[in-house]
């Protein structure tokens, strides 16, 4: 089996915007919390709360952060990159729990009627956070695409459910100073949606990963397309690609010449995996494993639910 190299690299640049957006969460809890309780606007105070959740998420993000920057050790032979994906899933159901409560709450106001008109200045908040919030998004998204990040990215996510969470407190808060006061409710009832909404998707990606999803079709299509380009390759067979971390890892059976000596056939499949490797920086491993070409391997292609083949055993004397 060729050599591999795992590298989950844990950038600068990553952690930097995830500190970006704990500072700004930080002061977003404040404004909201005191904006919402001195203004008297239910929908203000969940935005509030969501911002508190988003510290936490926040704290949660950048520890796994860290952890995933680890090298491989006896431990964790594939490295920490999971770590990511563990605090991006943890995330997501602080997410849920924090979108249930406001749900609660506002139903409850709505039921029982209670609802009040909050004062004009909260329209400004509102407005405040929005713009704040959309530069945090376009910051978060540009750099989750440079770095290729899981974490970041749920936090761009995050970012931008904020937006449309706090644009319908604008609506629910404006429409209160027109004679509708329980318009507030529902805009908390609406930042509760966008949350939940956002969460499940969180939860729903990063369990992919965990469970060791396949990338998308054409990723996997171009890695075997590469693999055969490798001299001395002469098919492939039981080609597998599976989601870790940030990254994925490719386990194949390479058919080389049968006649071949080991060293040949070995140096043909450090090849195939130095290849791999260095037409996409994504793949953090390649294992591959080497077989007698025959026209029935050959016949079968890469599919990855083949059947292993194994040599039949000689028929005891």
């Amino acid at each position: 089996m060729a050599p591999h190299r795992i590298s989950h690299r844990v950038s600068a640049a990553g952690e930097v915007c995830l500190r970006v957006g704990f500072a700004a969460n930080l002061v977003l809890v404040i404004g909201k919390l005191l904006a919402g309780v001195m203004g008297q606007s239910q929908a203000l105070i969940a935005d509030g709360f969501n911002s508190m959740l988003d510290l936490v998420a926040g704290t949660i993000a950048l520890i796994g952060y860290r952890v995933a920057a680890k090298p491989p050790d006896r431990d964790h032979h594939y490295g920490h990159g999971n770590a990511e994906t563990v605090a991006a899933l943890i995330v997501g159901l602080l997410i849920v729990a924090t979108g249930s409560i406001i749900v609660r709450d506002a139903v409850v106001t709505i039921w029982e009627g209670t609802a009040r008109r909050p004062a004009l200045w909260t329209v400004y908040v509102a407005v405040a956070v929005i713009l704040l919030k959309l530069g945090l998004f376009l910051y978060s998204h540009r750099v989750a695409a440079r770095e290729r990040s899981l974490v970041v990215r749920a936090t761009a996510t995050d970012h931008l459910s904020d937006v449309i969470a706090t644009f319908g407190v604008l609506v629910g808060v404006a429409g209160s100073q027109l004679g509708y006061p329980v318009l507030d409710p529902v805009a908390a009832f609406w930042v509760a949606a966008v949350i939940l909404y956002h969460a499940f998707k969180i939860i729903r990606e990063n369990t992919f990963v965990l469970l060791g999803g396949a990338p998308p079709q054409e990723t996997i299509d171009d890695i075997v397309a590469t693999l055969r380009s490798v001299p001395g390759v002469l098919g492939l067979h039981r080609t597998k690609v599976r989601t870790a971390g940030r990254g994925v890892i490719v386990d194949t059976e390479i058919l080389v010449d049968g006649g071949l000596s080991i060293d040949v056939a070995h140096d043909i499949a450090n090849t195939a995996s130095d290849t791999v490797m260095a037409a996409y920086p994504g793949v953090f491993d390649v294992v591959v494993h080497i077989e007698p070409y025959t026209p029935e391997r050959d016949a079968e292609g890469a599919d990855p639910l083949t059947p292993r083949h194994r040599m039949p055993r000689p028929e005891a004397r």
